[in-house]
């Protein structure tokens, strides 16, 4: 017995081996750049460029200054990325229509790669049915005016709970507000009115966060025992999200139509539940609280801001509460610009660093009138802290100072697309109103 399990391992050993060498020999063969792309820069043989993964900062400010045009080129294992910096190198990158946002992610989700790719934009997998889904699903008229209501209790419950602490760790309790109101605005109203589900889901994508490792390089993903964690973690969500489909399926008959989602739609048209489940960060809201906690000032101005929208929408009869809980979308959105610019200011300065889209078009894509080009099948990254920490645009970059947004200084204004924020060019993301929502009741 023994001896055949030590066969058995010792057969599956060689056999790992045999796998991460042919990893290898395919990493080795790269596709050369072509001769007008722009300056490349020196990585090692198998993994390319594998400072970007450990010191982002020092290489991207290192291979800007090396290059005359500021944009770069490098390998990132078997990959081809091109780092577009300055002005034209971000006007090429959020506005040029063949840099593809969903399979950029790929470079840095390896299990990605089983999912079907495919240019059929009816087909589930293809990521512009996932928007058109939600655009028909979540942004009519009548479920823009569900989500204030679908967020309420989630809300409520987290700020009484926050209230009766006298110190919080913002990161979690953030983390677990987001997983609830997120399931709330989509219509799955199992997980977000249970706080034990909606912290399950909160682990589970916080087991999914930073799935990507140097290893992945060498070692197949499917051999790979590091993800074994995020293997189970997708059965678990898969699994949580089926049994709530299933129980919506069969109780049909007794629906609540005026506490439908777009879960609900999805089921009504027989959509595919694949991509449903799309995380972000709540950690720009977390440092929002950070900066009004350590200063006073726009703590007061903040608290101040939000007790005149009181003043201004509610009655003399009803609680601070109840006017907060009933302020629409638009009120969210346009009558707290002292909290939006606390909000732009957060983002800034502990928003993502690095962004990646992919050539999918017929050719080589321009950079601008530089000469160099991002190559076909190629991918591009942005730093974004080449903008938003320049500090011909923002003075002092490193300090928290909301008053940068603000009207009478407006620095981000100064330069073409001088802040990335939550998008630019053909992908925008429109988050403020929900971020404002869920921050302001704090004050």
């Amino acid at each position: 017995m023994l001896a055949t399990a030590w066969l058995a391992l010792t057969r599956a050993f060689y056999l790992f081996l045999c796998a991460c060498l042919v990893r290898i020999l395919l990493q080795l063969k790269k596709r050369p750049f072509p001769a007008n792309a722009p300056k490349l820069i020196a990585g090692y043989p198998v993994v390319g460029a594998l400072q970007l993964l450990f010191d982002q900062g020092r290489f991207c400010h290192g291979s800007k200054a090396s290059s005359p045009t500021g944009s770069y080129s490098f390998y990132l294992g078997r990959h081809r990325v091109v780092g577009l910096a300055g002005p034209q190198g971000r006007k090429t990158f959020f506005e040029h229509r063949d840099l593809d946002l969903d399979q950029g992610t790929d470079i840095f989700i390896p299990v990605s790669n089983a999912t079907e790719h495919t240019d059929d934009p009816s087909v589930e997998t293809h990521g512009s049915h996932l928007r058109a889904a939600m655009r028909t699903a979540l942004l009519r008229t009548d479920k823009l005016g569900f989500v204030p209501a679908a967020v309420r209790a989630c809300t409520s419950a987290t700020w009484d709970r926050i209230a009766a602490s006298e110190l919080i760790d913002p990161f979690q309790e953030m983390g677990q507000l987001y997983s609830q109101t997120s399931q709330a605005v989509l219509g799955i109203d199992e997980i977000a009115r249970s706080p034990a589900r909606a912290k399950t889901v909160r682990g589970i994508v916080t087991t999914l966060e930073g799935i990507f490792s140097p290893i992945d390089m060498v070692v197949p993903w499917l051999l790979n025992p590091m993800h074994i964690p995020a293997v189970v973690a997708v059965g678990r969500l898969y699994a949580l999200i089926w049994q709530v489909v299933r129980n919506r399926k069969q109780q049909q008959g007794r629906r609540d139509v005026k506490s439908e989602g777009m879960l609900q739609d999805l089921l009504d048209r027989n959509t595919g539940m694949r991509g449903i489940m799309k995380a972000t960060s709540p950690s720009i809201t977390s440092w929002l609280l950070i900066g009004l906690a350590a200063n006073a000032d726009w703590m007061a101005r903040v608290r101040q801001e939000v007790e005149q929208a009181v003043r201004r929408h509610g009655k003399e009869d009803q609680s601070t509460e109840h006017v907060l809980d009933h302020l629409d979308v638009h009120a969210c959105e346009h009558e707290f610009p002292l909290l939006e610019a606390c909000l732009l200011e957060s983002i800034r300065i502990a928003g993502p660093p690095l962004l990646f889209r992919k050539n999918i078009g017929p050719a080589d894509i321009p950079i601008g009138d530089t000469g160099e080009v991002v190559p076909k099948g190629a991918y591009a990254m942005h730093y974004v802290e080449d903008a938003h920490q320049d500090p011909d645009i923002y003075p002092d970059p490193r300090r928290w100072d909301p008053a940068r947004f603000l009207a009478d200084r407006a620095e981000h204004r100064k330069a073409p697309m001088g802040y990335i924020g939550f998008g630019l060019g053909r992908r925008t993301c429109r988050k403020l109103g929900p971020c404002l929502r869920g921050t302001f009741e704090l004050f």
